[in-house]
């Protein structure tokens, strides 16, 4: 199973491709609401997102006491955002498809979520409350299972 979010669209333009990549995706079938969820959801940068906490030795929803350590996190957490939007690109490249827009956006705000319930370095904003924090991260997750892209 490929990241890519297979769609009715997507399906019905790899039909008739001779290409191998073209074969596997056209004997695929098209992705549920629960597949949906897990394609959107970048898990590996959220692990990695999860890591970086970890070497700098904040546990989530711990405030970091030390402004150098905040700084640094908050690049971090930066660079991680960008780096979801590339990868997600990366990963659902297709042959014969046009790039998956809609899913690659989903997947960086996803990122974005996921690391504002885990809270550092968010929690060092004045207005940041972790219990609206974590009901955004629920009903942002099942939200995503009802977008079916286009592309």
């Amino acid at each position: 199973m490929g990241r890519r979010i297979i769609s009715p669209e997507a399906l019905e333009t790899m039909k008739g491709q001779d290409t191998l990549e073209g074969a596997a995706i056209g004997v695929q079938r098209i992705d549920g609401f629960w597949d949906r969820v897990i394609k959107n959801i970048p898990g590996d940068v959220v692990a990695g997102w999860t890591a970086i906490l970890g070497l700098f030795g904040v546990s989530p929803g711990a405030v970091s006491s030390d402004g150098r350590t905040t700084n640094i996190l908050w690049i971090m957490w930066a660079a991680l955002a960008i780096v979801t939007f590339f990868w997600t690109f990366r990963q659902t490249k297709a042959p014969g498809l046009q790039p998956a827009w809609t899913q690659i956006f989903i997947s960086t705000f996803a990122f974005v979520v996921w690391a504002l319930a885990l809270g550092v370095p968010f929690n060092t904003l004045s207005f940041y409350d972790s219990r609206v924090a974590a009901a955004l991260l629920i009903v942002f997750t099942l939200a995503v299972g009802a977008v079916q892209p286009k592309e």
